[in-house]
């Protein structure tokens, strides 16, 4: 029998066979026409004096779609690390290779190879063996990018609108470049909110963008080392600026060791006294390095010559031994800081020992009187004469020598010899 098949019947057969393949189905009756035979569907010839052979399965042709394999994901082929802490990168697949860099949650790349519960991976510039046990793969890498925020939009446009809104209607806040990646906030009916710069935000519209997953980069040692150390001296850094801040602003300049010497002064000369008394000590200390007579610094005017015995003598020595008490540094620092109770005065002396009548000013606080002395000249030597009963003609004192205290600048009156 002549074969009628044509090209395109065989072509439609073969198509149909293995679609129904699979699918599972049997498309062969129990009786096959020969090969020579013409063949036609449900047209089996039965034997004589039998029925005819009932049809097994049609192998009519059926629309059936030849791609069944899943479309490609952009998941596939990637790996992201899922720890609580950080994972290690390993030049080998074994716990003992050599540690190249380091996962933290949500790190990953490219698969490039797999083996005995390994993945070797790139990422970013470094490639290495991670454990299995903490990745995730395909489409489990999806719930813990939306978890982390691991997604970015790209602009496949030459620019896009950001619109305040995810709508048309929406003010414009920006321009998104093209080709650029934005980080993915959230995504909602069309649009994706963006993070434009550290401080903003806006929506665009996915039509126009490609949103896909970009996984952290792999850390290297020497990058994470760099980073701590950057880390340390920005902590560093950041105390000694509040320790600045927290430092007192004086009113004249004072290092530590120069305020626990004026404390050690103020102990000696007044430790007994109140507060008060304390406070107004420190103050003439305080005073008299504005003036920059005895020099500019705390130092200075403790040592200079003729102003605190004690501080020539070794008595000193045994308070800055000894140490200040807690009222005294008190009120050092409250002078130090601009607390004045005695104005400017620049002289004191106990008042057992005070000659008030011959201060043109002074003020009383503790056991100390504070003054200010008489300039010489016609006054000083009026007031002089009338306190000693002598006589001063027109402002002249020959008889008189007038010799000043320089630690508390007390006057004294002393007769010339004949």
């Amino acid at each position: 029998m002549k074969q009628n098949w044509n090209r395109s019947s065989r072509r439609t057969t073969i198509l149909t066979l293995t679609a129904a393949a699979l699918l599972g189905l049997s498309v062969f009756p129990s009786v096959c026409p020969p090969r020579s035979a013409a063949f036609r569907p449900h047209q089996i010839a039965a034997a004589p004096g039998t029925e005819p052979a009932k049809p097994q399965a049609s192998i009519e042709p059926m629309q059936v779609p030849l791609s069944l394999a899943p479309a490609p994901s952009e998941y596939d082929n990637k790996a992201v690390a899922n720890v609580t802490d950080v994972l290690n990168l390993r030049a080998e697949p074994s716990t003992e290779g050599k540690i190249l860099g380091k996962c933290y949650r949500g790190s990953g790349g490219v698969i490039l190879e797999q083996k005995d519960g390994w993945t070797k991976i790139r990422s970013g510039k470094l490639e290495g063996w991670l454990k299995n046990d903490y990745l995730v793969f395909g489409q489990d890498i999806k719930p813990l990018a939306k978890e982390l925020g691991l997604f970015t939009a790209k602009v496949t446009t030459q620019t896009l609108n950001v619109r305040e809104e995810p709508s048309t209607e929406s003010a414009i806040v920006g321009l998104a470049a093209g080709d650029d990646y934005y980080p993915v906030l959230e995504e909602k009916d069309g649009w994706a909110k963006i993070q434009l710069a550290s401080d903003s935000s806006g929506y665009v519209s996915t039509q126009y963008t490609k949103i896909s997953v970009t996984p952290g980069k792999a850390v290297s040692i020497e990058a994470e080392q760099a980073a701590l150390k950057a880390a340390e001296q920005k902590q560093e850094k950041k105390q000694e600026k509040k320790k600045e801040e927290e430092k007192p602003k004086y009113v004249i300049k004072a290092s530590d060791d120069e305020v626990y010497l004026m404390a050690a002064c103020v102990m000696m000369e007044s430790g007994g006294y109140s507060y008060d008394g304390q406070l107004a000590v420190a103050n003439v200390i305080v005073n008299r390095v504005k003036s920059g007579r005895w020099g500019g610094s705390i130092t200075d005017v403790i040592y200079a010559q003729g102003q605190f015995p004690g501080a020539s003598s070794g008595l000193l020595d045994k308070y800055l031994t000894k140490g200040p008490s807690k009222s005294v540094l008190k009120a050092v620092k409250a002078a130090l800081s601009g607390t004045n109770n005695i104005g400017d005065y620049l002289f004191f002396q106990s008042t057992k020992a005070a000659d008030y009548g011959s201060y043109s000013s002074y003020t009383v606080v503790g056991g100390n009187c504070f003054y200010k002395k008489y300039r010489a000249g016609p006054h000083f030597c009026e007031r002089l004469a009338h306190l000693e009963n002598l006589s001063c003609a027109k402002g002249k004192h020959p008889g008189l020598i007038v010799r000043l205290d320089h630690r508390h600048g007390k006057p004294g009156i002393h007769k010339r010899g004949p």
